[in-house]
């Protein structure tokens, strides 16, 4: 599997395009910029990709921003997010943040995730965590054999998302950090929605407020 990030926007936030390189099927995670996407639709093209899913780890301006932009670039892509991101899906768009970040009116979502559910890119196959706190939409998306995660705002290098937003709930952060925790192997690479990608054991290590939730 291989997997590439566009940090871009007010916010930087992490866009991935992520393949399997047997079935060139892929995924666009959190389209945080119309630049972003002109990227890695380069990418796309010269690796003969087949965009499959669009996904927003959850529904805040910065990873739906633009989401309409992506639809228009990959038509045939579904669009999915958690039942509760799709609630709020434009809710922000016209606050401060999301104008801050040039946030664009999403379409609504082709398919709706459940905690518990999956999708499959090829043989590779995402199972769907729903992780509230950050905001009622977050999910966090693993494969176990590959030993990735998609992580969103619910876990970053040395820190975890913020809870002090409209709708964010710290215990509901708490209780879905540990969740993930214990679903994902030590040497699962987390891939976060700003900054560095990381792993699990490395956070369990040296991220103060994980070893507060964990000791």
């Amino acid at each position: 599997m291989k997997v590439v990030v566009y940090p871009s926007g007010s916010f930087l936030v992490n866009t991935y395009l992520i393949w399997d390189e047997n079935s060139k099927e892929a995924i666009v995670v959190d389209p945080g910029s119309k630049e972003a996407v002109e990227e890695l639709r380069d990418e796309v093209d010269r690796n003969d990709l087949v965009v499959k899913y669009i996904l927003n780890t959850h529904e805040h301006p910065d990873h739906t921003a633009a989401n309409a932009w992506a639809k228009l670039d990959f038509p045939e892509a579904k669009l999915i997010m958690h039942e509760e991101a799709a609630k709020y899906l434009n809710f922000w768009t016209e606050s401060e943040i999301g104008k801050l970040v040039g946030a664009e009116y999403s379409p609504p979502p082709d398919k709706v995730l459940l905690d518990g559910s999956g999708f499959n890119l090829g043989e590779v196959v995402f199972r769907v965590i729903h992780t509230p706190g950050h905001s009622p939409g977050s999910v966090v998306v693993f494969d176990s054999s590959k030993k990735i995660a998609i992580v969103g705002d619910l876990i970053f290098k040395g820190s975890v998302g913020r809870y002090d937003l409209p709708m964010s709930n710290y215990g509901d952060l708490k209780k879905s950090i540990l969740k993930v925790l214990d679903l994902l192997k030590p040497d699962t690479v987390l891939l976060p929605g700003h900054g560095e990608k990381t792993t699990v054991s490395e956070e369990l290590k040296n991220n103060p407020f994980i070893a507060e939730l964990v000791g």
